[in-house]
């Protein structure tokens, strides 16, 4: 007779460190090798790892949420999503039924008789879907975009940005690249656009789709590059009316900035000039009908059957995350993150009053916005409210349409309106964690919250070596050379001096040393210049999350042999959040990246004495450094 493991069973299994590797040769091995030698890497993927199955647990999950509201109370937000969902998983093929809603829209495209009435309509048709800031989001379906958010200059109340957009494909180079392979795209591009033209009833749709495909061409040629766009410092182009009318003529800025709802402002910022030139200039001398096709293609783009899955997230996100975590976050799993989180914060915060390379100033500054830092856990303090939201079963496309609206309403009445700085920009049921340095805030999600990264089950010793060591990680960034480009306040400007920068950098070079000797292929190591900036920020993390969890164990850290038990707790705890497995090419390419591999984020124990203690490592094994040589930044 064969038992059966139960679940809890097989993960306790999975979870056991391998006896017969010592952990002072391997610890990425010890830690996880009962779960390297039963875990395969799904055929068609490269690497597999916790991140990966905690994403396709949560995928799971919310299919189970999105199908079990079909029977929440009508008009619920809950029922709202389902009904979205419903609405495109009956999504007509395109034909007759498929174009109905959309034809109020096409007669009123139809309807612009100048370039006055076709700025207008550009004006309120714009849509609020850029992030320049927060998550590089700089190109709109639109043809600008608005993004309403704070700006990098220590403002107080949210900032309009204008972004570039309206392309069909996916970026500029699809359209002035001499690649085969972009070539190919724009032929591809012209035949479907010849076809939604068809599907719309109108005639020469050949001859209109070359001219769509023309008119997108000159619009990608005045746009700037990912490169130019991912530059911070775009937001300093802050332009009034009298600035766009000045630098970008071609139409009536007034008339197209009310037409937007942004007739009230005294400045809007020009995240990408360039386009905003091209934009006026195209109006101004292209042909009307051009643009009049260019819209009806982009309209129709709209009743293109689609998966269900993809626009219901990305349009009720927010609904979704608070369903997720009202099912899998319960209310004493948050509480008991929360208090890792202060602990952790704390110790970090004593290890920065002790460091002896901050001069008194910016030491002063670190401290104030380590206390300022606003820490979200797990979902948002405050959830949307969807009752203006109408939502039809039987009409995807009006549904898309009155999100979008809704989505440019709540970004205008945000306009001039203080910066909440609780606001998240992630939502709870995505995998992941969010530093927005201009609010000093840092959130991470409830789907994140998952084995092995945060287990309910586990000992607080597991659990400040895996979620602590990822929570002090993240605090560090806040003013480590990443958050020293940033204030308390939230404006983009240094604090540290240059003398602060020469004594880091020289508590840092051996630790780029360090990583610098891990070399997986005979040809290849990890680079450790270029993962410093992480790979001081685990030292730091776990270094702050065993300083508190050691604060847990109360009246018991006097026992050696208790001690010693939570110690190895707590670092496999930390081995297995990062455990990982990849293919060699897999590996070569992350090594290319700023992420130094798992395998070796974990090594990272190697420069904290008590690991040497909990698990009796001795000079000889691979991973033993000198007293002298362990690496203390922080």
């Amino acid at each position: 007779m064969i038992a059966k493991l139960s679940a809890l069973s097989l993960c306790l299994a999975l979870a056991l460190p391998a006896q017969s590797i010592k952990p002072g040769d391997d610890f990425f091995a010890y830690a996880n090798g009962a779960w390297l030698k039963s875990t395969e890497i799904p055929q068609g993927k490269e690497r597999w790892g916790a991140r990966d199955e905690i994403n396709a647990l949560t995928r799971a999950r919310i299919a189970k949420l999105l199908d079990d509201a079909r029977t929440a109370p009508p008009g619920s937000p809950a029922r709202k999503v389902a009904d979205f969902r419903a609405a495109f998983l009956t999504q007509p093929a395109l034909g007759a039924n498929a174009i109905a809603p959309l034809k109020p829209l096409l007669d009123s495209i139809s309807a612009i008789a100048n370039k006055s009435a076709l700025t207008r309509f550009i004006g309120k048709s714009m849509r609020a879907d850029v992030d320049p800031l927060n998550w590089g989001v700089y190109q709109s379906s639109s043809l600008l975009g608005l993004s309403v958010e704070p700006s990098i200059h220590g403002e107080k109340t949210y900032v309009p940005f204008l972004l570039q957009g309206g392309l069909g494909l996916p970026d500029r180079e699809n359209y002035v690249s001499d690649e085969p392979a972009m070539r190919a795209s724009r032929t591809k591009y012209q035949v479907y656009v010849s076809g939604l033209l068809t599907f719309g009833g109108f005639d020469r749709a050949d001859q209109r789709a070359e001219n769509v495909l023309a008119l997108e061409t000159e619009i990608a040629k005045t746009q700037a590059t990912r490169e130019f766009s991912a530059n911070d410092h775009n937001a300093d182009h802050a332009w009034t009316h009298a600035d766009y009318v000045r630098q970008a003529p071609g139409i009536d800025w007034h008339e197209f900035l009310a037409a937007a709802g942004l007739g009230g402002q005294e400045s809007i910022v020009a995240w990408q000039p360039s386009a905003i030139f091209g934009v006026a200039a195209l109006i101004a001398s292209q042909p009307l009908d051009a643009w009049k096709d260019y819209l009806r293609v982009h309209a129709l783009q709209l009743a293109r059957p689609q998966t269900a899955a993809d626009p219901t997230e990305s349009a009720m996100s927010d609904a979704i995350g608070r369903m997720y975590a009202d099912r899998y976050f319960p209310a004493e799993q948050k509480t008991r993150v929360e208090r890792i989180v202060k602990h952790v914060t704390n110790a970090f915060i004593k290890r920065v009053e002790g460091s002896a390379w901050m001069s008194p100033a910016t030491k002063a500054t670190a401290l104030a916005k380590l206390n300022a830092l606003y820490v979200g856990i797990g979902y948002p303090e405050r959830w949307q409210d969807y009752s203006d939201l109408v939502i039809d079963a039987h009409n995807a496309v009006g549904n898309l349409r009155r999100v979008a609206d809704r989505d440019y309403r709540r970004a205008l009445a945000r306009l001039g309106t203080p910066i909440d700085m609780k606001e998240w920009q992630m939502a709870p049921q995505t995998a992941g964690a969010v530093l927005v340095f201009q609010q000093n805030t840092y959130d991470f999600t409830a789907a994140l919250l998952q084995p092995p990264k945060f287990d309910p089950a586990a000992s607080d010793a597991a659990n400040y070596g895996a979620i602590g060591a990822i929570i002090g990680h993240d605090v560090s960034h806040f003013i480590d050379m990443l958050g020293a480009a940033y204030g308390v306040d939230g404006a983009m400007k240094g604090w540290w001096t240059a003398e602060d920068s020469a004594r880091f950098q020289a508590l840092a070079d051996p630790l780029t040393k360090q990583f610098s000797g891990y070399r997986p292929f005979a040809d290849a190591a990890v680079d450790g210049k270029l993962t410093q900036s992480e790979n001081i920020a685990d030292l730091a993390g776990l270094s702050a999350a065993f300083d508190a969890y050691r604060l847990t164990l109360g009246a018991r850290a006097s026992d050696k042999s208790y001690v010693r038990q939570q110690d190895r707790e707590f670092f496999i705890g930390f081995a297995q959040s990062w455990r990982t497995k990849m293919s060699d090419a897999a590996l070569r390419t992350q090594l290319a990246s700023d992420h130094a591999p798992e395998v070796y984020r974990i090594s990272t124990v190697r420069n904290l004495d008590a690991w040497y203690e909990a698990f009796d490592v001795v000079p000889g094994q691979r991973l033993y450094l000198e007293p002298k040589a362990r690496v203390r930044v922080w």
